[in-house]
């Protein structure tokens, strides 16, 4: 498993800074069902604010993950800044707080691992439609779905023709 371990003791007031970067061994560590290859530098700021931490996370870099339309290769921006706020509790299981930024973490522990929260962020700000600009998807591929889609509705075999039959089946009873 891939390790973004940030100390959490002996942490001075004015910050300490982390560089790590995310690559394909990162990835290796999770799926490769959303991001194919990687290639991002992470920037760590930590510092110690009396009874909490807040650690500043900056990360850019690109993400390859597949077209929606022609399945190939596309290579997408990652820009991530995000501020944690880490807290520590006796219980932390007890402690309900609503701000998805706010770690709660037992009293002594002395490093958190960001690994999966880094993968989590990158997931998260990837578009929900993934697709090359107008022109950029593979033409091969383009022409094969416009294709397909032609001859089924020639043949009137779309995924709605069922849908008619019923509606037809409903108005006659």
């Amino acid at each position: 498993m891939s390790e973004i371990i940030i100390p959490l003791h002996g942490l001075t007031r004015g910050g300490q800074e982390f560089d790590f970067v995310l690559d394909n061994t990162f990835l290796d560590a999770f799926s490769h069902d959303v991001v194919g290859a990687l290639d991002c530098k992470v920037h760590f700021v930590a510092e110690q604010k009396g009874g909490w931490i807040e650690i500043r996370c900056r990360a850019n870099g690109c993400a390859t993950v597949e077209c929606d339309r022609c399945l190939e290769d596309l290579v997408l921006p990652v820009d991530i800044d995000e501020l944690f706020t880490i807290r520590f509790d006796a219980d932390p299981q007890d402690v309900v707080d609503e701000d998805d930024n706010t770690i709660i973490l037992r009293e002594g522990t002395a490093e958190m691992d960001f690994a999966q929260t880094l993968y989590d962020l990158v997931c998260v700000g990837l578009p929900m439609t993934r697709v090359h600009p107008e022109g950029g998807c593979n033409p091969e591929a383009i022409a094969r779905l416009s294709r397909e889609d032609t001859a089924a509705k020639e043949s009137g075999n779309t995924p709605f023709s069922g849908l008619k039959d019923l509606l037809k089946q409903s108005k006659e009873k």
